[in-house]
C-alpha cells in the first residue's frame, strides 16, 4: 500500500494523461472532418481514376484505424490504469499502434503530392528527391515503432529516441518545403497568359499549395520544438496525435477545392466574348473531375465571320483552351 501511494504521488497526470487526452480528441473531431471530407470526395468527383480513389480510401482507412487506437489508448489511460499509474510506465500497446499508422498515411500523401509535383514538371529527379526524404522518415518511424513495443521505461524511451523521432519529423517537413515550392514555381511559370480569370485561377492554386503545406510542415516543426524544450512532458506525443490527420485532410482540401475552380468556367467566357468584340470562344478549364471535350478551332462560334477574320498568329495569342489537369 506504501508503495502505490508513493507511485501515485510521484505522478503527474498533466505531463503524460492531460496532452493525451486533450490531443486525442481533437484528432478524433479531425477524423471526423476527414470522413466528411472523403464523402464530399466520393460523391463529386465519380469521374476521377482509380488509383487517386484508391489513394483517398486507404488514407481513410488507415485513419479509421489510428482513430479506433487512439480511443483505446485514451481508454486504458484514464480508466483501466486508474488507480494504478505505474502502468503507465510504458505507453499502451495502442500508442505504438498510433506511431506506425501515422507513419502510413504521411507517406502516402506525401507520395501524392511528389507524384503532382512530377506530373506538372515532368522533373523526375526532384520528384525523387522528395520520395527520398519520405523514404528516410518512413524507415525513422519503423525503427522507432520497433523501439516503442520494447520499451521498458516511457522517460528513457524519450531521451534515448530524441534524435530519431527529430530526423523523422526534420525529413518530413524537407519534403513538404521541397514538394511545395516545386509545385508553387511551376504553377507561376505557367502564369503567362493574357486572360485575367485564368491568372486569377493560377494565384489561387499557388496560394492554397503554400498554405496547406505550411500547416502541415509547421506543425511537424512543432513537434520537434515541443520535444526540445518542454523535457519530460508528453505533449510534444499530443501533437503526434493529430499530425496524421492534419495531412490527410489537406489533401482532401486540395482535391475537394477543385469544386471552387469550377465556378470561374461562365465568368471566364464572359469575360473573353466582351473583351474580343464579338468574339465567341469556349474556355474549358478542366480538372480531374470534369472532362469536357476540348473545343477543335473548326467548330469555333465566331459571330461576324467574315468581318473578323482570325489568323494563325492571332488564335495562339487567344489561347482559348487552358488545360489546369496537372495542377488540381
Amino acid at each position: 500500500m506504501n508503495s502505490l501511494e508513493g507511485s501515485t504521488s510521484d505522478f503527474d497526470a498533466s505531463v503524460v494523461i492531460g496532452p493525451v487526452q486533450v490531443f486525442g480528441l481533437l484528432s478524433s473531431a479531425l477524423f471526423g472532418c476527414l470522413a466528411c471530407q472523403s464523402y464530399v470526395y466520393f460523391a463529386k468527383f465519380t469521374s476521377d481514376g482509380l488509383a487517386l480513389k484508391a489513394t483517398v480510401s486507404a488514407v481513410l482507412l488507415i485513419q479509421l484505424g489510428h482513430f479506433v487506437c487512439i480511443m483505446s489508448m485514451l481508454w486504458t489511460m484514464t480508466v483501466s490504469t486508474y488507480g494504478d499509474p505505474s502502468q503507465l510506465n510504458v505507453f499502451p500497446l495502442a500508442a505504438d499502434m498510433v506511431i506506425l499508422l501515422s507513419s502510413f498515411t504521411v507517406s502516402i500523401v506525401q507520395s501524392f503530392y511528389a507524384f503532382r509535383l512530377w506530373k506538372l514538371s515532368r522533373n523526375v529527379s526532384l520528384s525523387i528527391l522528395c520520395q527520398m526524404f519520405s523514404v528516410v522518415a518512413q524507415i525513422s518511424t519503423f525503427i522507432l515503432s520497433a523501439r516503442a513495443f520494447s520499451m521498458t521505461d516511457l522517460t528513457m524511451f524519450e531521451a534515448r529516441q530524441s534524435l530519431l523521432i527529430m530526423l523523422a519529423f526534420t525529413t518530413r517537413a524537407v519534403c513538404d518545403w521541397i514538394t511545395t515550392a516545386g509545385i508553387a514555381w511551376n504553377l507561376k511559370k505557367k502564369r503567362g497568359s493574357d486572360i485575367i480569370d485564368t491568372t486569377t485561377m493560377i494565384d489561387r492554386l499557388i496560394y492554397w499549395t503554400i498554405e496547406t503545406a505550411l500547416i502541415t510542415s509547421l506543425l511537424a516543426v512543432t513537434v520537434i520544438i515541443l520535444l526540445l524544450v518542454l523535457k519530460q512532458n508528453y505533449v510534444w506525443f499530443g501533437a503526434w496525435l493529430t499530425w496524421p490527420n492534419v495531412i490527410g485532410n489537406s489533401m482532401l482540401i486540395s482535391l475537394n477545392r477543385r469544386l471552387l475552380l469550377q465556378e470561374t468556367r461562365m465568368p471566364s467566357r464572359s469575360h473573353v466574348q466582351s473583351r474580343d468584340g464579338g468574339l465567341s470562344t469556349n474556355i474549358v478549364f478542366r480538372a480531374e473531375a470534369t472532362q469536357p471535350q476540348t473545343v477543335p478551332l473548326k467548330n469555333l462560334n465566331v459571330s461576324q465571320e467574315a468581318e473578323h477574320p482570325i489568323d494563325q498568329e492571332q488564335w495562339q495569342d487567344c489561347k482559348p483552351v487552358i488545360h489546369l489537369r496537372e495542377c488540381v
